[in-house]
């Protein structure tokens, strides 16, 4: 859409030039008139503020929020072999360890691709249960 047929035009002329007069006013000026209007200026000032922190914290989790959805768009496990992982790192490295006990060739696959298990991070631990997942290990349990 041209910014020539943006319907948010004359919005935007119209809080431009609210914001020209504002800030061409004299700051003790708009108080006064602020607080013969019964306003509080303080409170509006905290009230901006909050709206301010709120808007730049969106803003900045937008990356964020991007990288989760990049994530789960990336760990395509399907539901039914995700739900058959242990929820905390320590049941999933405990679970590791009897997969690797009920299939010992398995066991070396693993530790030359992760090295040592125990040392790994509970993301790797994570990220070989769902690779072990997809694999089919994981339906016996």
């Amino acid at each position: 859409m041209s910014a020539e047929n943006d319907p948010r035009r004359p919005l935007d002329g119209i809080l431009e030039g609210l914001a020209e007069s504002v800030a061409s006013e004299d700051p003790e000026e708009l108080l006064q008139e602020a607080r013969a209007a019964g306003q509080n200026p303080e409170s509006i000032a905290e009230r901006l503020k909050k709206i301010a922190l709120a808007a730049l914290k969106t803003f900045e989790q937008r990356k964020l929020e991007a990288a989760r959805e990049a994530y789960r768009g990336h760990s395509s496990l399907q539901p039914e072999k995700r739900d058959k992982i242990a929820r905390t790192p320590e049941e999933r490295r405990r679970q590791l360890s009897a997969i690797q006990l009920k299939n010992p060739e398995l066991a070396t696959a693993l530790t030359t691709q992760y090295r040592e298990f125990e040392t790994s991070s509970d993301e790797d631990v994570e990220s070989m249960l769902e690779d072990l997942a997809e694999l089919g290990f994981l339906d016996d349990e």
